[in-house]
């Protein structure tokens, strides 16, 4: 259950990190070791995580950024990359202008909402071709069930909407 502070939970922590394990464990682990998943409150702290054997503790790593950004960023990381690419156009250096050394660009982060809130983010590494890291985060957004979605970018609404 969502935290009445309007969190994620570890509830839906492990919903996710289960569903994501599951769906990737059918795969043959000579060609494709697998995933890691990490799931976060809407602050980017850790509220759940799991590294298929084999993967490199590097994986997970990069699992935790992806989730940490889209929660903070509130917005999938694909939108993060969007925005940073119009800032970089501007002139600006993008993540290192951010004064955060845990904000990433790297696909696979989605920005988990209840309704219209933010209450975490969800990250993957390790996926490739067509079960790459967004297929998994799907799988993810999916496992938590209605009301929760994620967005690729900041919604914004417009009088008279």
């Amino acid at each position: 259950m969502v935290y009445e502070k309007g969190t994620v939970g570890l509830e839906e922590g492990l919903r996710v990190v289960d569903a994501v394990v599951r769906a990737a464990g059918g795969t043959d682990p000579r060609t494709w070791p697998g995933i890691a998943v990490v799931v976060v409150d809407k602050e980017g702290e850790l509220v759940a995580a799991a590294r298929m054997d084999g993967m490199a503790a590097r994986f997970v790593r990069a699992a935790h950024r992806k989730a940490y950004t889209a929660a903070v960023m509130e917005r999938d990381t694909a939108g993060v990359m969007e925005f940073w690419n119009r800032q970089q156009a501007a002139g600006h250096r993008g993540p290192h202008d951010w004064n955060d050394p845990m904000l990433t660009t790297l696909p696979g982060g989605y920005v988990v909402k209840c309704d219209c809130r933010i209450v975490g983010g969800i990250g993957i590494s390790g996926g490739s071709g067509d079960f790459d890291d967004d297929y998994f985060a799907e799988i993810a957004i999916a496992a938590l069930g209605e009301p929760f979605r994620h967005t690729p970018d900041w919604e914004v609404k417009h009088v008279g909407d």
